[in-house]
């Protein structure tokens, strides 16, 4: 069975448990979704190493340093796991809460794109020199 036809499949297995028990228990319910989450994340990382390899090659080939593509590739990062504990702290009913964390991971995203922020404030003041 393919990557996707497993992924598309255990989420509508996992949808119609989880509303089929949302009634009468809503926390097994949130708890089955919560591991069927982390079942999907878990598959889809697997996959993802051989792509970033490949895409760390191609880069390497064109000639472009770790330093112009890493601050992209982990604000990239940090928006994905921010979405994801979003989603789930409003799953869960605490819309603070994900308020909270979707303002942590623009600080976090800030944070990691500085160094590419830098790197063209010093590339601006070389041609206005």
């Amino acid at each position: 069975m393919s990557g996707l036809a497993m992924l598309c499949g255990l989420t509508v297995l996992t949808l119609v448990l989880a509303l089929t028990l949302q009634k009468d228990a809503p926390v097994i319910a949130f708890l089955l979704a919560l591991a069927a989450g982390v079942l999907i994340l878990t598959q889809v990382f697997g996959q993802m190493g051989g792509a970033l390899q490949r895409l760390g090659v191609l880069l390497r080939q064109s000639g472009m340093t770790d330093s112009l593509y890493l601050p992209v590739a982990k604000a990239v990062g940090i928006a994905v796991v921010v979405r994801v504990l979003s989603a789930l702290c409003r799953d869960a009913g605490r819309s603070a809460l994900a308020a909270k964390v979707e303002i942590a991971g623009a600080v976090g995203v800030l944070s990691a794109c500085l160094p590419l922020l830098e790197q063209v404030v010093a590339l601006v003041s070389e041609w206005t020199i």
